[in-house]
């Protein structure tokens, strides 16, 4: 994948938001403020998916696997590429 800049309009609100946190301090520029929701996002995502598993283990419905294995499987579970 590329590290090529891309362009992303936000909606007024949340252009106004970002532009605030660069604003005050809390970030560097609005592509950070940008990049860092997207991070949390995607953290959000693997924990529901970490909390899935675990409740699936706790049911009896585990399977052994090695961790690269499972994360493997985490990540295609949710669309994303391994790191």
């Amino acid at each position: 994948m590329s590290n090529a800049a891309k362009t992303v309009e936000l909606p007024e609100d949340l252009q106004a938001f970002a532009e605030e946190r660069v604003r005050s301090g809390h970030s560097p520029s609005v592509a950070d403020v940008v990049r860092e929701a997207l991070e949390e996002k995607r953290r959000k995502v693997l924990r529901a998916a970490i909390e899935a598993g675990m409740a699936e283990i706790d049911a009896g419905l585990g399977v052994e696997c090695s961790p690269d294995e499972l994360m493997g499987e985490v990540y295609a579970e949710v669309g994303l590429d391994k790191p």
